[in-house]
């Protein structure tokens, strides 16, 4: 998941110079908002790679296997889901990149028409719609990597099974009794990996929901006014002063990836 350059979003320029205008001009509601999205966007970015380096380590013991078929066979499913997770990824990342243009565009409008029009700047960038519509994007793929987990137990399952049918040919063809074919342990080998994997990323999708839809309640909140604001001058001084700080605006809605525009919308 990349974004526009390797400058954190909260030090963007733009997007300070966003901060700075709502703050002197008093919009603190508009500077919680945003902010919140900021924030959460980047604690996204770091959340996407964690669930890709679920896949990437399984994917390296992959290339290691004897058994090229299986391999093969794995690997697509492999690839397939972090095609996925990719897709999602490119969303956010849009989505940030897309954010860094809306604050331009607001501190813009602000400096030819004034503050009624950066309040109806700010107001475009629908930052509750952008968060339903990622949290979307996050539940479909908490149902893709769910449904990965299935069909690798399936293929374990058949592989499984196949083994056991080789090794009862083989005792036949040397005169012995066929035997049952041992239980397989869901626990064991590379498959109950790449499904434990799979799995893994299904709940890190799923925390990574949730933690969209407590943004989005807390958003509403500042529109509703239900929520007590913090110093807006000291959250400014924290941007400046620490980089680990994580705050940023939002996007409009004409800006967000063509892929969720219609959720957003």
């Amino acid at each position: 998941m990349g974004t526009a350059n390797q400058t954190a979003l909260c030090l963007q320029p733009d997007i300070l110079e966003l901060f700075q205008v709502l703050e002197s001009n008093g919009m603190k509601k508009e500077l919680q908002e945003v902010g919140t999205l900021v924030e959460y966007l980047e604690n996204m970015e770091s959340k996407f790679g964690e669930v890709l380096s679920e896949l990437q380590e399984v994917k390296t013991q992959l290339a290691q296997m004897e058994d090229k078929g299986i391999a093969a066979t794995t690997t697509r499913m492999v690839e397939k889901a972090e095609d996925k997770i990719q897709e999602i990824g490119d969303q956010f990342a849009k989505v940030k990149s897309n954010l860094i243009q809306s604050a331009k565009y607001a501190v813009s409008v602000f400096r030819e028409k004034g503050t009624e029009a950066l309040r109806s700047a700010v107001s475009a960038m629908k930052v509750p719609a952008v968060l339903s519509a990622l949290k979307e994007s996050l539940h479909s793929g908490m149902e893709n990597m769910d449904k990965s987990a299935k069909k690798m137990e399936s293929v374990g399952n058949e592989f499984h099974a196949m083994g056991g049918h080789l090794k009862n040919i083989g005792r036949i063809l040397i005169g012995k009794e066929r035997k049952e074919p041992e239980q397989r342990n869901p626990d064991k080998g590379i498959l109950a990996k790449v499904q434990k994997a799979f799995l893994m990323c299904g709940r890190r999708f799923s925390e990574m929901g949730k933690q969209t839809e407590n943004t989005l309640k807390k958003v509403e909140k500042f529109r509703n006014g239900r929520e007590k604001k913090p110093s807006v001058k000291r959250e400014i001084q924290q941007i400046k002063s620490e980089r680990s700080a994580k705050l940023v605006p939002s996007v409009q809605p004409s800006l967000l990836p063509a892929v969720i525009q219609d959720k957003a919308r």
